[in-house]
Parts: C-alpha cells; sequence; structure tokens
C-alpha cells in the first residue's frame, strides 16, 4: 500500500503525484493541487478510464480524511455519482455525505441520481443509496427519503433492508411524526421475523432506539423469545450478544422453562468470546436471581468460563473479566475461593491487570486459605516495583483486618517489612500498620519495636502522620516515643505538612499523659510553636484549646483526651462499596458500569438515559400492534430538479 501506483505513458495522470489506496495516500497537501483534481474529474480521457477515474477520487477523499478542506470540488464530485462503478460511487457518496452540509444547495442537484439509485436492479447500489440519502445533513430532506426508505423496508434483498431499517431513525431524527402516519414501529417490529440474521439485528437495535423500555416489552413473549433463541446460532457473535441482552429480561413461566432456557443455552459458556459468554452469564445471573440456591449453583458454572477465558485471554479482555469476577466475588466469596491460584499476578501482566488481581485476592482470602495467599503477596514485595510492592502490602494489612484468622500471619509479614524492607515498602508497611493495630491492639507489641528504624527511613508525609499516631497511641509499649516525638518537634517549620503538624500535636498531648517526666518539656515547645503558627487556623486553635485545657484542670485534660481515644479500637471496617451500589452495578452486569465501577447514571449522558424511557409512537402496544387507525400520508413535494442537463452544461 505505500507503493506508487504505475500510470499508462500518454495518461493525464503521468508525472503526477498519484498514490494507490491505504496508507500511501496520506501525503502532504501542495498548493495548487485543487485545481488539478478538479481539471482532473473534468477530463473527458480520465472519465472513459474507470482506473485512473478512481485513482483521482482516491486522492480527494484521502485530503478529505487528512481534514484539508475538498469542498470547491462539489459539483464535480456531485456529476461523478452518475457511474457504473462501484468503488466510484462509494468514494462520491462518501464526499457527498461530508459536505453536504456545506454546499446544501448543491446536494439538492443529487437527490434524483440517489433516488434514481435506490431503485436499482444491484442490490449494492440500492443499499449504498439509501445510506447516502439518510447521511446527506441538509434541510428539506424528508420528503426525499420517505419513500425510498419505506420501499427499501419490504426489498427483496437483505443486503438493503438491513440498511432500510436502520434509516429508520434517520426518519425519526428528522421527523418523528412520519414514524406514526407511515406505522414504521410496527414495520420494524414485523422484521423481526426476517430470514436475514443482520436483518433481525438492526431491527432489534432499531426497535430498542425508537421505543425504549417498551420496545423491549414488545419482544418480551415467549414466542418472540423462542424465536429468538432458535435463531441464535445462525448469528453472528455481536448479534447474539444483543439477542442476549433481550432475553436477560424475560421471566420464564416456571422452572422447567427455565431450565430449558438455561440447558440450551449452556453452550454459549464455551465460546471463545468474551462478550457473549458474559452476556449468557448475564441471562443466567438474572434469571435466578429469586432462586437462591439455584443462582449460587450458577455462579459455580461460570466460575470455569471466566477464568479460562481471564487466563488465556489478551490483557485488555483479561481486565474486562477480572472486574466482573471482582464483582461476583464480592457478592458470593466461596464460589471462587478454590481457585485463588488462577489469580497470582504474573511478571507480564501489566499494572491494571495486577491490581485487579490483587485485589481479586482480598476477596477471595479465607481462613483455609490466607497463608498461600500472602506467601504469594509477601513474594512480590521487591526493591525494584515500587508500584507493585505499595500495592503488595496494602492487599497483606487488609487481608489481616478482613480475615481475623490471618491477623497473626499478616502481622508477621508486615514487621518482616519494617525490619529489612526498601524504604518505599516500609513506608507502605507503616501507612498499613493503622489500621492492624486498630484492629488488633492485643497483637501489637512486636511490630511496635520496629517503629524506631521505620523512623529512620520514611520521608512521605502519610507514612509520618501514621508513625506519629501509633507512637501516640502506643508510646508506653516503644521505649523511644518521646524522644523521637522530640526530634519532630524540633522539625517544626514552614516545611512541615500541616496534617503531620495536627497528628504531631495530638500524640505529644496523648503522651504526655501516659510519660509525663519525658514529654513535659517537649510538649511545652510544642504549645508555644503550635500556638504562634499562623499557617493554619484550625492548628492555631487546637493547640490553643489544648493549652488552656492543660493549665485549668488536668484531670478533665485527660478524661477529654481519653474519650477521643476510646473509638480508636474498631471491631470492623465497613467496605467501601455499599450493598446498594454493588446491585446498581450487578443490574448492568455485562456493560461498562462494571468496568468503570460506576452505575450508568454517573457515567452516560443523561439524553441517553431520557431515551431509554421515550417511546417514538405510543399506539404500538406491547404485542407489537398498532392501535390507531391508519393515517394519511403527507402529500409529496414536487421533485427536485434533475442533474443530467446540470452534467451536460458542466461537461
Amino acid at each position: 500500500c505505500n507503493t506508487p501506483t504505475f500510470v499508462p505513458p500518454g495518461s493525464r495522470l503521468q508525472g503526477k503525484m498519484v498514490l494507490g489506496s491505504g496508507v500511501g495516500l496520506f501525503v502532504d497537501h501542495k498548493k495548487g493541487e485543487i485545481p488539478e483534481l478538479k481539471s482532473l474529474l473534468r477530463d473527458s480521457a480520465v472519465d472513459k478510464d474507470p482506473k485512473q477515474k478512481r485513482l483521482v477520487m482516491e486522492r480527494v477523499v484521502g485530503y478529505m480524511t487528512l481534514g484539508i478542506d475538498m469542498s470547491p470540488l462539489f459539483s464535480e464530485m456531485t456529476m461523478a455519482t452518475a457511474t457504473r462503478d462501484l468503488v466510484q460511487k462509494k468514494m462520491a457518496y462518501l464526499y457527498l455525505s461530508n459536505y453536504a452540509s456545506l454546499q446544501a444547495d448543491l446536494a439538492l442537484l443529487v437527490i434524483n441520481t440517489l433516488q434514481k439509485d435506490a431503485r436499482d436492479e444491484d442490490p449494492m447500489v440500492r443499499s449504498l443509496a439509501l445510506r447516502c440519502l439518510c447521511s446527506l445533513h441538509v434541510n428539506n430532506l424528508l420528503e426525499y427519503i420517505i419513500e425510498p426508505v419505506v420501499k427499501g423496508l419490504s426489498d427483496a434483498s437483505p443486503y438493503v433492508r438491513k440498511s432500510a431499517v436502520m434509516c429508520v431513525l434517520r426518519l425519526r431524527e428528522l421527523s418523528p411524526d412520519v414514524i406514526i402516519e407511515r406505522r414504521l414501529v410496527e414495520k420494524v417490529f414485523s422484521m423481526l421475523k426476517d430470514k436475514d440474521q443482520q436483518v433481525l439485528a438492526n431491527s432489534i437495535h432499531v426497535l430498542l432506539a425508537l421505543q425504549g423500555e417498551k420496545g423491549l416489552e414488545m419482544m418480551l413473549s415467549r414466542t418472540m423469545v423462542v424465536s429468538l433463541l432458535q435463531r441464535l446460532r445462525d448469528l453472528n457473535e455481536w448479534s447474539q450478544c444483543l439477542v442476549m441482552h433481550v432475553v436477560s429480561y424475560y421471566k420464564p413461566a416456571n422452572d422447567d422453562a427455565m431450565f430449558e432456557m438455561m440447558n440450551y443455552l449452556d453452550e454459549r459458556l464455551r465460546h471463545s468470546n468474551g462478550a457473549l459468554v458474559l452476556a449468557t452469564i448475564r441471562v443466567f445471573l438474572r434469571m435466578t436471581l429469586d432462586s437462591g440456591a439455584m443462582h449460587y449453583q450458577v455462579l459455580e458454572r461460570v466460575r470455569a468460563p471466566l477464568i479460562t477465558l481471564m487466563s488465556g485471554g489478551t490483557p485488555e479482555t483479561a481486565y474486562i473479566l477480572l472486574k466482573h469476577i471482582l464483582m461476583l466475588a464480592q457478592r458470593a466469596p466461596g464460589v471462587f475461593e478454590d481457585e485463588y491460584a488462577a489469580f497470582f499476578v504474573r511478571i507480564t501482566d501489566p499494572a491494571h491487570v495486577q491490581d485487579l488481581k490483587v485485589r481479586v485476592l482480598i476477596e477471595l482470602a479465607g481462613s483455609a486459605n490466607y497463608a498461600a495467599i500472602l506467601r504469594e503477596l509477601s513474594s512480590l514485595v521487591s526493591g525494584y516495583d515500587a508500584e507493585l510492592s505499595r500495592l503488595t502490602v496494602n492487599a497483606i494489612g487488609r487481608i489481616g483486618v478482613r480475615v481475623p484468622s490471618a491477623a497473626s500471619s499478616a502481622l508477621d509479614h508486615l514487621e518482616r517489612m519494617l525490619a529489612r524492607g526498601a524504604p518505599f515498602v516500609c513506608e507502605q508497611a507503616v501507612v498499613v500498620c493503622v489500621n492492624m493495630v486498630r484492629r488488633y491492639p492485643q497483637q501489637a507489641g512486636p511490630l511496635l519495636q520496629h517503629l524506631p528504624r521505620a523512623y529512620d527511613t520514611i520521608t512521605s508525609n502519610r507514612a509520618k502522620e501514621a508513625l506519629v499516631w501509633m507512637l501516640g497511641q502506643f508510646g508506653q509499649e516503644v521505649a523511644q516515643a518521646p524522644y523521637l516525638l522530640e526530634e519532630m518537634v524540633e522539625e517544626w517549620g514552614p516545611e512541615m505538612d500541616v496534617g503531620v503538624k495536627g497528628e504531631l500535636l495530638v500524640s505529644c498531648v496523648k503522651l504526655s499523659f501516659k510519660r509525663p517526666a519525658e514529654m513535659q518539656k517537649t510538649l511545652g515547645k510544642l504549645l508555644k510553636a503550635a500556638v504562634d503558627d499562623s499557617s493554619d487556623v484550625d492548628l492555631h486553635d487546637r493547640a490553643l484549646y489544648y493549652y488552656r485545657l492543660l493549665t485549668t484542670d488536668m484531670a478533665r485534660a485527660k478524661e477529654v483526651v481519653e474519650a477521643a481515644m476510646a473509638g480508636v479500637f474498631v471491631g470492623h471496617f465497613d467496605d467501601e462499596e455499599t450493598d446498594k451500589h454493588r446491585d446498581s452495578l450487578f443490574e448492568d452486569f455485562g456493560s461498562l458500569s462494571v468496568v468503570y465501577g460506576q452505575p450508568a447514571s454517573n457515567w452516560l449522558a443523561q439524553s441517553e438515559i431520557d431515551a431509554w424511557s421515550r417511546v417514538t409512537d405510543p399506539n404500538i402496544d406491547v404485542n407489537g400492534v398498532n392501535t390507531d387507525p391508519p393515517r394519511a400520508p403527507s402529500p409529496p413535494r414536487p421533485r427536485p430538479p434533475t442533474t443530467t442537463s446540470s452534467s451536460t452544461s458542466s461537461r
């Protein structure tokens, strides 16, 4: 595709830079080339040679694709539509679709040619003409495209019917009343029985777009669902996904009908297309949502297909499947608990896949497998990959918090990281230790002995806050706690983070009641520095409050501080996601909502959300029957001028 196309000797194109199709078209535009292209398009010699004419039109389309304004060639490209060469016709129609809105008056000249092509004996030409007619963004175009589209819906060729049914959406955009007058919703509904697979798929798309939720209800009768499922094997993969989306809203009348449908669709779970597998799983899960034990059995059945596709697919496919596995693991952790090894991180996995695998392992960790999972996560902590190390250290802490039987083992792993870890590992371990000691304060002793070493290592503000909090909370168990806090008080200044200053103030006050002799001088220096510090009003007011409280009534001050410490230790931590949030994501299983981790209302445009409740033709009931008497169609307007005379005079 990069090589030039050779032009026959003696041709008008000889010596010109004419490249073949593909990337060779994308060359620098030279000044004066538009007049040259206009001359070539008008040249009768070029017009008689289809190959040369194609080359010229390829250049026009290529420049148009680059964003170069080719609108001065509109008249010539309009005349080029009058050809029997299908390739030339496609390029000419593509050009017209892009520039018709800029040349609205001239665009009307091509209407007759398009209407004539819509009656051509070649179905490809008829389909191409329909698509071009509906792609022209020109005012007052409605009367010229109604009849070709309506006739196209009944065309003998499925190639034309599949294009015509999509053109119905363009009619709705121009005039919703036409959809009602011509009973096009009823016609589209009847096309669900069309023998061609693509016509069927396009009809489902259009019916959902026209009628929204009501259109979905029209397809949920038992007869229609059975008909769609019987044709499932004849459809391509993406059309099967569309049918599965519709079927997922169907509620079988009884358990026998549900089992029959699930047995019929079971083979779809072994398909190589991940989207189709997810669509099938969506059907199974929604169908058994109210069945209790059966719903859990379905989760066990879909476990193997999900893991197989996740392990053998591309990173992009693995990421999407892991998002869905994570959601299912949160709903029913026991389903994937035995398959935890499938989610061990590979060194070749991209960072986003590694992150999801670690999150899945956190959900799968239980009393039976926590030891193996913690060993695997600890092996990923190294001095080379800082991001992965932070991720796995955080995961070890979360597993320790979630699984009480894993607490001791998790604390041992964190203790080793504090003792021998790299600086960034030690920092993350200090941050994670806060929740661990809050959850299990009685087991915090060995871990606290490594805090003095961590003090010399950490540099991030978040880690400093965590370390200062633990020194203030457990200072009676750390011999060097007052002296470490004293060093930090000496560093008080504008460069110290406000969060670290606030935590240092609170920790020093708390420790002063536990070790008053060692903290008296440090606390006095800290209170003076904090009261004089005007960089943060809240910090200044808090320091002043502590100063007045301590100088007025020490017993009362101790009571206030101990009351604040009472809520430090907790029995459990709430999950980041609520059950309501997870249920809303489950409703959108198999969609981008699961990938984004947000309901559709949070990321989808409001116009798209409103379209689901919009009904174009309110006279169609859920059975696809029009309850309104037929209306007389609007009278047609005069036909536009033909292009024959214009074309001849131009030549």
